[in-house]
């Protein structure tokens, strides 16, 4: 027998530990827990046996509620919202998909409200431009008798001048000329203000134009 052989066992690292009468025994892993007796283990082909709680049924609820989703201050037509509710229900959404919905129709609305209002603006300020055109050099004077005019209206109208504001018609050419007449009846003829607004007698009318220098 060699005496340098050296027994395999002594050079073996395997983590094997003895017991006290010697007999190997094998150290479970750190992480890994003992196998549950009632648990099936499962296979590679039939998978984890073990059964689960089913997942709740998405789909579509008793009513949809929007009011994290419209904007504040906006009030919705109630036949509006149930129309969208049936089809939402119909598409079998969920809350939370058919308030995604409604939050983007609230937007592309909003985005189409806002290209009408810029078109609207720009074309009342192409109003302005064309009258200024036509005006040309007598653009000041015509403005001025204008709003000799319009101040006389005020008096009988007081919101006159947001009406025009409001619709855009303060830049139409055909305004601003009625409004520049008017205004040269009251430079010509004062007095003939004073009591407008109140119907006036038929000689009182006929003698409207007399000191004006309109035909």
């Amino acid at each position: 027998m060699d005496n340098n052989a050296t027994p395999a066992a002594a050079n073996d690292n395997t983590n094997v530990q003895t017991g006290a009468d010697n007999t190997p025994q094998a150290t479970p892993a750190g992480d890994q827990k003992p196998a549950d007796a009632n648990q099936a283990p499962g296979t590679m082909l039939g998978g984890n046996t073990q059964q689960q709680e089913p997942a709740p049924e998405a789909g579509a609820p008793e009513s949809y509620d929007f009011k994290g989703t419209i904007p504040e201050g906006v009030e919705v037509d109630e036949a509006l919202t149930k129309g969208f509710s049936d089809i939402a229900r119909g598409m079998n959404l969920t809350n939370e998909q058919a308030n995604q919905m409604a939050a983007f129709g609230f937007q592309y609305g909003q985005q189409i409200a806002d290209a009408v209002r810029n078109q609207y603006n720009a074309e009342v300020t192409r109003w302005g431009e064309e009258a200024k055109q036509q005006l040309g050099a007598d653009f000041e004077k015509v403005m001025s008798t204008a709003g000799a005019g319009l101040e006389a209206v005020e008096k009988v109208v007081p919101n006159i001048r947001q009406a025009l504001n409001e619709t855009g018609a303060g830049n139409r050419i055909e305004v601003i000329r009625a409004m520049e007449m008017l205004g040269q009846l009251v430079q010509a003829d004062p007095g003939k203000m004073i009591n407008a607004g109140t119907p006036a007698p038929a000689a009182q009318s006929k003698s409207w134009y007399d000191h004006s220098n309109m035909t």
